[in-house]
Formats: structure tokens, sequence, C-alpha cells
């Protein structure tokens, strides 16, 4: 385990528990455990499987150790959950039910300041090449991080695009044989957009497409609904 994250890992507990406990009552009942136990097994797992074999990408300084980190939490879980004979697909919903929360906890002015943001895309322009400089300098620090580029002109019919190069998240699945969740895990980013307001759209992933993330908006749709998962809907996007 990487010194960041054994350093962290009490941390990381409450924030797993924190997160998880959103979709307790769903987790109680497809187990029929009380939540405690049911935490105690998901953190167990996560411990000797996730932390353990974490990539140290820049620690709390980039947002791509959260993402990274809060996503495989969600993964523990479905590990788990498959003792008691849950499909990943279950999983993912209690996933979704989980995240879905989390995002409306968001409070109201942040979000109303989020949303505000999603239709002023010059604003959004800066902000996303100041993120891509600060992400490539890390890059070049501890390889494995994440990578963006934002597009300008964004693509066609959008108002602001950016890519994601290279994703830690798929990196970890296909090496340690959780590529099944990569999917769902992507399908969360529908859930937090859809929940601010934002409407979303991706036509590639990294994961399923080895080449890029593409996170696009179109401030003149409304947002696509995240279940049944976007990837299952027929319409071309991931």
């Amino acid at each position: 385990m990487h010194e960041f994250y054994l350093k962290n890992k009490a941390r990381y507990k409450k924030s797993a528990d924190k997160m998880l406990r959103f979709a307790a009552p769903e987790l109680e009942k497809i187990t029929n455990r009380s939540y405690s136990e049911v935490f105690d097994e998901i953190w167990k797992h996560y411990e000797s499987n996730m932390l353990e074999n974490f990539p140290y990408i820049g620690g709390d300084e980039v947002s791509g150790t959260g993402n990274l980190t809060g996503a495989y939490t969600y993964v523990s879980m479905g590990e788990v959950l498959k003792r008691y004979g849950v499909s990943v697909e279950d999983s993912a919903h209690i996933m979704v039910l989980s995240y879905e929360r989390k995002t409306e906890k968001i409070p109201r002015i942040v979000r109303k300041i989020m949303v505000k943001l999603f239709i002023k895309p010059k604003l959004l322009n800066r902000i996303f090449l100041k993120k891509d400089a600060k992400n490539a300098a890390n890059a070049a620090k501890n390889p494995g991080s994440f990578v963006t580029q934002t597009q300008i002109p964004p693509e066609e019919g959008y108002q602001f695009s950016y890519h994601n190069l290279y994703c830690p998240l798929s990196e970890f699945a296909h090496k340690y044989g959780y590529e099944e969740y990569m999917p769902y895990l992507c399908n969360l980013d529908y859930v937090m957009f859809g929940v601010l307001g934002a409407p979303l759209y991706r036509e590639h992933t990294v994961f399923s497409d080895g080449d890029y993330c593409d996170f696009k908006l179109n401030t003149q749709a409304k947002p696509m609904p995240y279940w049944p998962p976007v990837f299952l809907q027929g319409r071309g996007f991931k």
C-alpha cells in the first residue's frame, strides 16, 4: 500500500461510510443484514483490494484521486453484494441511488452557482484550461493520472466540451479485473450532471474505445435520464 493511502486510511473509511450510508436501506434489504455489518464487509474488501493496489496519482492536490478512491468504493460494494447473489446491474442501481442522494446534498446555493457556470461556455473554458495545465503538470510528475484537453471551439452542436485523454479508473479496472463495473461507473457522471440540471452527452470513453472520454454540454437540451444507464438506452451515448 502506498504511504499516502496508508496515512489516510481512516479518512477514506469515514468517507466510504458516509457515501454508502446514503443507500443503507437498500443494502440492508438486499442482504438481510444490518448496515454496519455490510459496511464492515465492504471496507475489508476495499482495504485489501483497492487501497492496497491504488497507484499514487498526486494525492489530495488533484481531483482525480477522489474520483478513483470514491468510484472503487462502489466496486467493493458490488463485489461484496455478489456474495449475497446480487447482480452487477442491481448493485449499479444502488450505486446510482447512493450517488444521486449524495449529489442532492450539495447546498442549494452551490448547486445554483454550478448551474450558472454550465451556461457560460467562455468562463468554463477558462476554468478548464487551467485544469488542463494543472493535470498536465501533475501527470508529468505522477504518470497514470488524469490528462484532460478542453476543446476550443467545442464539438459541433455543443456549447462546451472537453476530453479525458487518460483515465486511471479504466486502467485499474483492466489491471485488476473490474471491467464489468466500468460502464456503470461512467454512468455516474450522468447522475451528477443530471441532478445539477446540466445536459451531459458522451459518445467515447477511454474504457470502451481506447481513445478518450468526451464530456459535452448542450445547454439547449434537457438532461438525459440516467436510469436505466445511458449506455443501455440505445441512443449511442456512453
